[in-house]
């Protein structure tokens, strides 16, 4: 009998996308779900007999899941925005011999961005399946600020597709990682009216919670061939909405007014960890260029204390030429 306990989640990069590799690497998460990766058919059909069908047709095979984290941490957001944004991204040392290295994934919204994909092992102590040929085509980061004790987690879904399930056994002999959890508390947030100044002005107590869901616009592409897989991906649209839990202070007023005005701004939310080594800070960076689109004061409140709900919608901006921008730095240097 499978074990809730023995259930787990690990996964590789590809050398060449589409070609199943070992697992390297386990995530820490919650298990889920095997979602079934065929849809039979019955065909109706006639047959000399009381009974509606004869037969079931598989034609094409295809994996959908969710990679869910309830407590996230700065090493999973390399292989996250990877696989998801941008692909091929070599990290940077900051600071020399101190392993704080600094991943720039600011897709290109002209050029090809080529994301990285992985084989995903996953299942318990009776049986694990692999997926290959994963990729995210959503993204999305929440976290609330606790007020007292409680804890104040960052939360980390990524919706993946893949091409088929294989049953297989785990790859074996995998460390279990040494992570760095990322802490809502310490979510500090931004907003300015130019890509050019983005991050220069902080909107301090005012943030209580965000939720941001990137739409990478990874899909696959199933054309005929000799196999029921998709036979590759094609990049579209990328899209990005955040929403905002903040004070119902000047700030959010002032953000309120810009929603109705329709300005223009950059926003910035910036997730702190601790120092590497004697270098930089552990580090997520989200930056977004584009407008309010829903501002509603006195949403909710909180011991009395009014709150608003602000909705940042993402759109290109001609004189920034952005409309994304993601930096993370962490002690991982590859994925």
């Amino acid at each position: 009998m499978g074990n809730k306990f023995f259930s787990k989640v690990q996964w590789g990069k590809e050398t060449t996308r589409g070609t199943a590799v070992a697992a390297d690497t386990i995530e820490l998460g919650q298990s889920f779900a095997i979602n079934p990766d065929r849809k039979p058919t019955y065909p109706v059909e006639q047959f000399g007999v009381r009974a509606e069908s004869l037969r079931t047709v598989v034609h094409q095979y295809l994996v959908m899941n969710t990679l869910k984290s309830d407590h996230a941490y700065f090493q999973q957001l390399p292989i996250t925005f990877g696989c998801g944004v941008k692909g091929g991204v070599t990290a940077t040392e900051t600071t020399p011999a101190q392993s704080d290295y600094l991943w720039a994934f600011t897709p290109s919204l002209t050029a090809a961005n080529a994301p990285d994909a992985i084989t995903i092992e996953m299942g318990d102590d009776v049986q694990a399946w692999e997926a290959e040929y994963c990729m995210f085509e959503r993204i999305r980061i929440g976290g609330s600020v606790s007020q007292g004790m409680d804890a104040s987690p960052v939360t980390l879904e990524r919706d993946f597709f893949g091409r088929q399930l294989t049953a297989t056994t785990f790859t074996g002999a995998i460390s279990l990682p040494t992570v760095e959890p990322m802490n809502a508390k310490l979510a500090r947030f931004y907003v300015d009216t130019a890509w050019a100044g983005v991050g220069g002005t902080e909107k301090t107590a005012t943030l209580r919670g965000f939720d941001i869901e990137i739409l990478t616009g990874l899909h696959p592409i199933f054309s005929g061939s000799a196999a029921k897989f998709f036979d590759t991906y094609a990049e579209g649209l990328i899209g990005v909405t955040a929403t905002f839990t903040l004070e119902g202070n000047a700030a959010a007023n002032a953000i309120f007014t810009a929603m109705q005005a329709q300005t223009f701004q950059a926003v910035r939310l910036k997730i702190l960890g601790p120092q590497i080594g004697t270098g930089t800070t552990h580090s997520l960076s989200i930056d977004i260029g584009g407008t309010w689109e829903s501002v509603i004061p006195m949403n909710g409140e909180d011991r009395s204390d009014n709150l608003t709900q602000a909705v940042f919608r993402g759109f290109y901006d001609a004189t920034g030429a952005k409309l994304l921008a993601v930096n993370v730095t962490t002690n991982t240097s590859a994925y």
